[in-house]
């Protein structure tokens, strides 16, 4: 009995000390928010790929992997709603916390893939790669393998949403969804030139919210009935990914997706691997 008991000591003196953490990090972020907010630090917008070791290609198993998306430069991400504040928002969960949507994510690299088809690789020709493609992605065409792409959060999404809604239960009057919105986005203006005048037209000042650049958002991607070749031709489609959202033309929307595997980077080998194909041919 005196063993149980402790135990029970234990885990209630551990529950109290994690609601003192969160009650001192929420007098903490109270006290920040009052602060006037930083300008955002320039990020490098070289991959953090050289972060992760290179994986042995005999050591790749071909049924999954982790996608981890870096935003290089702020991405708009539209969630298609709007108000009196925000014209564009992005699309965000129900704490505040921005993520990558899985049915947006599935079209921009079935894209990059496409583009990668009408390349000359090692991997085949156009026409054989597309059936392949379309198969994998069922475009119109079944096959075996079947790749299934779920949403992508913010790195160390669960312990952040977890705070984050423990603040806004203990402290409703202070952190909102948009308050947290706001410490992974920020707001960007525009305007239409007017072309007689070469000024700004009137009514044309509009904004929309970005992710900040230097996020990263992960997600683990199946790959039902994968194979080497699948693999290759998603390395190759996550390396021709770099843009996103919109005003990709304007500096925004700039992403590098690495694909790993036990902390490895598995992108690298499989990309040499196409190429050192092609030269054995």
């Amino acid at each position: 009995m005196a063993g149980k008991d402790k135990k029970k000591a234990s885990k209630k003196e551990q529950r109290e000390l994690e609601k003192q953490r969160r009650i001192a990090m929420g007098q903490n972020a109270a006290k920040i928010k009052q602060q006037p907010k930083e300008a955002p630090r320039p990020v490098s917008k070289q991959s953090d790929t050289k972060e992760f070791p290179e994986a042995k290609i005999n050591k790749i198993a071909y049924d999954y992997f982790t996608l981890r998306v870096h935003t290089q430069s702020p991405l708009h991400l539209g969630s298609g709603q709007a108000d009196v504040n925000v014209d564009a928002e992005v699309i965000h969960d129900e704490a505040g916390l921005p993520y990558f949507p899985a049915k947006r994510l599935k079209g921009l690299l079935y894209e990059s893939a496409l583009e990668v088809t009408e390349m000359n690789t090692p991997l085949g020709n156009g026409a054989e790669l597309r059936e392949e493609l379309d198969a994998l992605f069922h475009h119109g065409s079944q096959g075996k393998a079947r790749l299934i792409i779920p949403n992508l959060y913010l790195e160390g999404y669960e312990d952040m949403k977890e705070d984050w809604q423990y603040l806004q239960r203990a402290y409703p009057e202070i952190f909102t969804v948009n308050d947290v919105l706001e410490q992974y986005t920020s707001l960007r203006y525009q305007t239409r030139l007017d072309r007689k005048t070469g000024t700004a037209a009137d009514g044309s000042l509009h904004n929309m919210r970005v992710v900040e650049a230097g996020l990263y958002f992960e997600g683990k991607i199946e790959v039902i009935g994968g194979t080497a070749r699948h693999f290759k031709l998603l390395a190759l489609a996550f390396k021709n990914l770099t843009q996103a959202g919109v005003k990709r033309t304007r500096g925004f929307g700039s992403i590098d997706c690495l694909m790993l595997q036990d902390g490895k980077d598995i992108r690298t080998p499989l990309i040499k691997d196409v190429f050192k194909e092609g030269k054995n041919r």
